[in-house]
């Protein structure tokens, strides 16, 4: 099968080119960039209109099941809402129903994302049994069946014995570790400590939750030198997180870092009067850490930027807010908020896009994508130019707990490719 993409605007890790290029795909990869592949006859053509192509974004943070309620399958709907959005590569948390931690569990999530045909699946398996921090799960035999790191997602290791053990198992076997930093005793809480919690009583998580735990977390790396594993560190939230992650990456240790798109754009008092579609884990905090967020993603400090994506059951997400089930849904709109901060910031769109990209694939161990011959053709042309409204009927799937409904964001997703087939295409 080959595919022409012609008249596109290519966006680099960098930057974005002025004049439109053709894409030539074969056989899932490209096979010629401005120039027709020998013996290459096009079964299919698309043409871009000037529109922008990116290689597709990659999510690090993203549940294939509902939380609160009956945790219902939602795979379909999540999957078609990254396609919709430009999301080619999906990593799923094992805080789902079931938890991801035993093989026969990872087999059957593989197998229905690979009979749905659309994006990539990376399975993060749990670090410790049923995620209760107590036992190691079996590591080696999931990463076999085809998890590409462990985590705990949002449930804190609270023994301190326990996640040194799971670094050093982790080490022993090459596995990468993905960890939220947060306190086990300091993290419970809807908002973040300061004024504005405590005018609306809510409980507050301090800052002090989080480098608390990065604290710890470097300490045991610096312990163990060169044998320290790959550590990915998801969803920070502070500009303090952000001081120290900077300081620990100058110092050599292996860390990669996220942030939740929500705090790119959010802050505490967007809750305004106990709206529970800004309740999220971590909390929204301050203006001055959202600044700090925004400048760490376009100086590469922080790696990625990730939806966090959660689908909430209704009847969970409509408790007050001191009850309800912190998350929005959002990977549909990943490429939408990170436009909306390069708008904002004043940059090229590939800066801002280089936290969904670039320095995203090489996280999930895929070689960064590069417009050369041969890169697998997961890509996404569209139109930043484009606004419109965030409708419920825009929306892939049947959940809606989202603080942007109703905004209007930039981009219109014209098409995205996975592995050179149209998986997604206006109509």
């Amino acid at each position: 099968m080959s595919l022409l993409i012609k008249n596109a605007r290519l966006v680099h890790v960098d930057h974005t080119d002025a004049q439109t290029s053709d894409v030539y795909v074969v056989e899932g990869r490209i096979a010629g960039i401005n120039e027709v592949p020998v013996g290459c006859v096009p079964s299919q053509t698309l043409d871009a209109g000037g529109r922008k192509m990116s290689f597709a974004l990659a999510d690090l943070a993203v549940r294939l099941s509902e939380k609160g309620g009956n945790q219902r399958d939602v795979m379909a709907d999540v999957l078609s809402a990254a396609v919709a959005g430009g999301v080619a590569h999906v990593a799923c948390l094992p805080d789902g129903s079931p938890i991801l931690d035993e093989p026969l569990l990872i087999d059957i999530l593989r197998n229905k994302s690979e009979a749905l045909g659309l994006a990539h699946v990376h399975v993060l398996g749990a670090l410790t049994q049923d995620l209760k921090g107590t036992q190691l799960a079996e590591l080696v035999t999931l990463a076999e069946h085809g998890c590409i790191a462990f985590t705990q997602a949002d449930e804190p290791i609270q023994d301190t014995q326990i996640l040194q053990r799971a670094l050093s198992y982790a080490a022993s076997f090459k596995l990468p570790v993905w960890l939220r930093a947060t306190d086990f005793y300091l993290g419970g809480g809807f908002a973040a400590s300061g004024a504005y919690a405590s005018r609306l009583g809510l409980s507050g998580v301090p800052v002090a939750a989080e480098t608390i735990a990065l604290l710890t977390l470097f300490e045991l790396l610096h312990s163990m030198g060169a044998q320290a594993p790959k550590v990915h560190i998801a969803r920070i939230s502070s500009a303090r997180a952000v001081e120290l992650i900077r300081q620990a990456k100058a110092q050599g240790l292996s860390i990669t870092c996220d942030v939740n798109m929500h705090h790119l754009h959010l802050v505490d008092t967007d809750m305004g009067y106990f709206n529970n579609q800004y309740v999220f884990n971590p909390p929204l905090r301050s203006s001055s850490d959202r600044s700090a967020l925004r400048a760490a993603v376009l100086d590469g400090t922080i790696d990625a930027v990730v939806s966090d994506h959660v689908a909430v059951d209704f009847d969970a997400k409509q408790l007050p807010v001191g009850q309800t089930q912190a998350g929005a849904v959002g990977t549909q709109w990943l490429i939408s908020l990170l436009v909306q901060l390069a708008l904002e910031e004043r940059v090229d769109i590939a800066n801002a896009l280089a936290a969904a990209v670039s320095r995203v694939y090489p996280i999930l161990g895929l070689p960064a994508p590069e417009w050369t011959v041969g890169a697998v053709a997961d890509l996404v042309v569209f139109d930043d130019d484009a606004y419109q409204p965030l409708t419920e009927a825009l929306v892939r799937g049947h959940h809606y707990n989202t603080p942007y409904l109703g905004f209007e964001l930039p981009v219109e997703v014209w098409a995205t490719l996975v592995a050179g087939r149209v998986v997604h295409a206006q109509a």
